[in-house]
């Protein structure tokens, strides 16, 4: 049996696209503060240039959509770099949320529209108001894949952002350097987190700060990155690509513990029709374990789910309820205290999908998930 995800891992914001965002409801949600690379799907077809493609020549399908919102107000200063055919770049704001739906009547108001030649950068400044809702949209030529990168930068209206824990580790200001910081998701603050660092003998460690820098002679494909602070849920990022270039930055947002928080427990697998943990599942429960450690006043239930239909519902409850206590027990002999674990079982009484109709749905049924307090 396959589990799922403890963890909110937040990606790195820097990565090939692979999803479809060529439309306003498929809009990548991006994060306050990040660095983004973009590429072009390679659309066929062109849409009508009129509404917001008025002032485009030929405006083509070939499209990428982008929604950005922050819960409190400042300003967001943007970047965007290419070195290929002409972008156009427009931004909206928008109070409601059914913007999508008034997009199709072609009477949106455009904030921001620029071309981003090639060989050239953008950089632009808005004044963002707390939790509205700013899109933006980008586009290339038919059937181009290209590359854009785009760097979003927010500070919060009043917030000193000179409280940092630096940790400079550049030795030739000539080497592309990269530079990693932790933040607040909600306040933005700098957070001191453990950071550890995998993907290249140039990267490889273990760094205690808020923002990182240090020098990159290559490029780190199926890298690393994982982060843990005490008050916030860890951020695993793995598999990630770091480009070497000049000044690349990323931040990563940490999610701050709340009573009630629910999480999911990610590749914790069970033998089939038992309780016995596999192998593979021990990194992730080790992870579990580290994150309680570092988190003392955190208590967690831990809750079993299994997908079986309505005829076994009370082998269902005992083998979701062994299942969670199996977690449990490994928590403990790791070292953390049992009043702090509770273990239930709910067996196939909250199914994900009432009626699975393939073995994708049947497995999103069967998980473990964590409540979390601050008792």
């Amino acid at each position: 049996m396959r589990s799922f995800v403890l963890f909110f891992f937040l990606p790195l914001f820097s990565f090939s696209q692979q999803r479809d965002y060529s439309t306003c409801v498929n809009a990548l949600d991006v994060n306050p503060s990040g660095s983004y690379h973009f590429s072009f799907l390679g659309k066929k077809g062109f849409v009508d240039p009129e509404g917001i493609f008025q002032h485009i020549n030929n405006p083509s399908k070939n499209q990428i959509w982008v929604h950005y919102t922050c819960s409190v107000k400042g300003k967001l200063h943007l970047t965007f770099k290419q070195n290929q055919a002409p972008i156009n770049i427009l931004v909206f704001k928008e109070k409601e949320l059914d913007f999508c739906v008034s997009l199709k009547e072609q009477n949106q108001v455009v904030l921001l529209e620029k071309t981003l030649d090639s060989l050239s950068a953008l950089e632009t400044q808005l004044s963002v108001e707390a939790n509205d809702q700013y899109y933006l949209l980008f586009v290339a030529k038919e059937k181009s894949k290209q590359l854009v990168d785009c760097e979003f930068t927010f500070e919060e209206e009043g917030m000193d952002i000179n409280t940092v824990w630096p940790l400079n580790l550049v030795y030739n200001e000539s080497i592309p350097v990269y530079s990693l910081s932790i933040r607040d998701e909600i306040t933005k603050k700098a957070v001191e987190a453990r950071i550890v660092l995998q993907g290249s003998n140039e990267i490889n460690g273990i760094y205690r700060c808020s923002d990182l820098k240090m020098n990159m002679t290559k490029r780190v494909k199926g890298g690393m990155i994982r982060i843990d602070a005490e008050g916030f849920l860890s951020s695993d990022i793995e598999n990630t690509y770091i480009p070497q270039r000049i000044d690349f930055k990323d931040t990563i947002w940490l999610k701050p513990i709340k009573e009630g928080m629910m999480a999911e427990l990610d590749d914790v697998y069970f033998a089939a029709g038992l309780a016995s943990v596999l192998e593979e599942s021990y990194p992730k429960l080790k992870r579990l374990r580290d994150f309680l450690i570092l988190n003392p006043s955190v208590h967690i239930e831990i809750h079993g789910h299994v997908n079986e239909d309505n005829n076994k519902d009370i082998i269902s409850m005992k083998l979701s309820k062994k299942r969670a206590q199996k977690v449990v027990d490994y928590l403990v002999e790791g070292g953390v205290e049992r009043e702090r674990l509770k273990a239930i079982g709910f067996g196939n009484t909250k199914p994900i999908y009432k009626d699975p109709q393939n073995e994708e749905e049947k497995e999103a049924n069967r998980r473990v998930e964590i409540k979390i307090s601050t008792n």
